[in-house]
């Protein structure tokens, strides 16, 4: 009885270990290596910056008795691009001049009553329903509420300090964000999509090599398990595609580097992968389905498979070199995909003219060689407004030179 009431205050500190680990960890990588957790402390650190001259800022210039509002609006506005912070502010201050605005116009004219309280109060609710206020929004109840309570909505210096002392944050929030290492988010987008590439060419490879070398249930469903991941993984990365094209504006150090990266090509080429996932699931199931002693679905003859997997090597080939500018990587892309319909084509043929072996594996061979078709296709579509990141920096838009990333 004892030892199992214990057991759960005995791990506590275990626990603690494992988190006070994790964050040395977080912040070792930090300070070693530029990507997420990097970027993440310095947010953190510019928001308590911006947050700390706010409030300095409210009590020495503005001689505010209760300086609250300053530097809660410099917290709120640092955001990870100009754009968010500069939106996030006018938000903020529109909605706190709207509420203050209301409350002081219910207060002069009708005074602080239940029956004035409560239409306001809705009608404040209603309009933090805006769309355009965000998640600032909860201000106008917030201030319509505080400035009833605390001084009946009529104290004009009130209503004035606070309008005052939440502009004042914002722009002391934007400024920090803008002169303190103003956030650019172009390296973690380039990387998640040059990863996002190199795993598709490897699983493409990895499949390729399976069915010459033998396969099993096993090994079909990890292929197919991996191929999902890469289709739910595409979302994320364009969100960080649309995050660098965001940071890019407004921003000082992108006028001081001039940086023309052709973001339209980046998610170009991540949706051109997505869609080609879409057919590599397709395979990898057919697969999953023929290995099923349960399943009256055949697998294809060992040599058709050895030629289809010399099929998804030339594609694997054709991604290694797809979305790159140069004209003899564009003949590569075509080169590989035009081999692979080739083999398609013969392997169609076969299928068609030539007895099958057993009957019931038909469907196996229309999965395989439609999933294979539409595969190349994906590939043909969106080869010419397809563009990868180079490793000497971001390709620009047809026509323009190319500028390296330091």
């Amino acid at each position: 009885m004892h030892s199992s009431a214990e057991q759960p205050s005995a791990a506590w500190p275990t626990r603690v270990i494992e988190v006070l680990r994790a964050w040395d960890r977080d912040a070792r990588n930090a300070v070693r290596h530029a990507g997420p957790q990097r970027d993440a402390a310095l947010l953190m650190g510019k928001a308590a910056l911006a947050t700390v001259l706010a409030w300095q800022f409210a009590v020495r210039v503005l001689d505010s008795p209760n300086p609250f509002y300053a530097p809660m609006a410099a917290l709120l506005v640092v955001d990870r691009t100009m754009v968010r912070s500069i939106g996030a502010s006018a938000q903020r201050v529109v909605a706190v001049v709207v509420g203050m605005s209301a409350a002081w116009l219910v207060g002069s004219v009708v005074g602080v009553h239940w029956w004035t309280m409560l239409p306001v109060l809705y009608l404040a609710l209603l309009i933090a329903r805006w769309r355009r206020l965000g998640d600032h929004g909860i201000q106008v109840p917030t201030m319509v509420l505080l400035s009833l309570l605390t001084v009946g909505g009529t104290d004009m210096e009130f209503t004035y300090l606070t309008i005052v002392e939440t502009l004042a944050g914002g722009v002391i929030g934007v400024l920090t964000n803008a002169v303190v290492l103003a956030p650019l988010h172009v390296q973690q987008p380039r990387e998640q999509i040059k990863t996002l590439n190199a795993r598709v060419c490897r699983l493409l490879n990895d499949i390729a090599a399976g069915l010459r070398e033998g396969w099993d249930g096993d090994d079909a469903r990890g292929w197919y398990d991996t191929s999902t991941e890469l289709v739910q993984l595409a979302p994320a990365i364009q969100a960080e595609i649309e995050t660098g094209r965001e940071s890019l504006r407004f921003n000082p150090r992108d006028n001081l580097r001039g940086l023309e990266i052709d973001w339209t090509g980046y998610a170009q080429a991540v949706e051109a992968v997505r869609r080609t996932q879409w057919q590599v699931s397709g395979i990898a199931r057919t697969l999953v389905d023929a290995a099923d002693e349960d399943e009256s679905q055949p697998s294809p003859t060992q040599q058709f498979l050895e030629c289809y997997a010399d099929v998804l090597d030339k594609v694997a080939g054709a991604v290694s070199h797809f979305g790159r500018p140069e004209e003899n990587e564009r003949e590569a892309v075509s080169g590989y995909l035009g081999s692979a319909m080739e083999i398609i084509e013969d392997l169609g043929n076969q299928v068609r003219e030539t007895e099958l072996e057993d009957p019931r594996a038909w469907p196996a061979y229309g999965s395989l060689l439609l999933d294979a078709q539409r595969l190349i296709r994906e590939l043909q579509v969106h080869g010419e407004r397809a563009v990868m990141p180079t490793d000497s920096g971001p390709i620009r838009k047809p026509g323009r030179r190319i500028v390296g990333i330091r």
